[in-house]
């Protein structure tokens, strides 16, 4: 039996504007209670213009409250599978989640991206009800586009 894996993409439609020196949430996730997640890679994409702007800090972190945020759907890795994704979550946080731990630090420039895909036995893993978020501070104004792949 395998697990069912997912992507759920965010700043599609809209892309999450970072405002100059601003932390913000663009996507964060709650496990369900008693389930695990596998954080299986992701990708961050930026529309910066200026090939001098200071990079854009993006931290992977886990939280203990999930803030406000819009309802966001994932999308199976296989599109003919009929199971119900169990996890909640959220994109463009309106209020931020509150961070407890920070797992990850990446800089990237703002004309530029980063993907990741995890090696086996590498993967991030939520607690069965933990909350994990990516947070983006950027020191000029940009959009944020982006995906994360994942296993419950």
């Amino acid at each position: 039996m395998s697990a069912l894996q997912g992507q759920l993409q965010f700043g599609g439609g809209a892309a999450c504007a970072l405002t100059g020196g601003t932390a913000r949430t663009p996507v964060v996730v709650t496990a369900p209670a008693n389930q695990r997640l596998k954080i299986l890679g992701y990708g961050f994409f930026f529309d910066g213009t200026s090939n001098s702007a200071q990079p854009v800090q993006v931290q992977l972190g886990r939280a203990s409250a999930a803030g406000t945020s819009t309802g966001a759907t994932p999308y199976p890795q296989e599109e003919d599978l009929a199971e119900t994704f169990q996890a909640t979550w959220g994109v463009d946080c309106t209020a931020e989640p509150t961070y407890t731990h920070m797992l990850k630090t990446i800089t990237v420039h703002p004309q530029l991206g980063y993907e990741y895909l995890a090696p086996a036995g590498q993967e991030i893993i939520v607690k069965g009800g933990g909350i994990f978020g990516v947070q983006a501070l950027a020191p000029a104004t940009v959009n944020m586009r982006g995906y994360i792949l994942y296993e419950e």
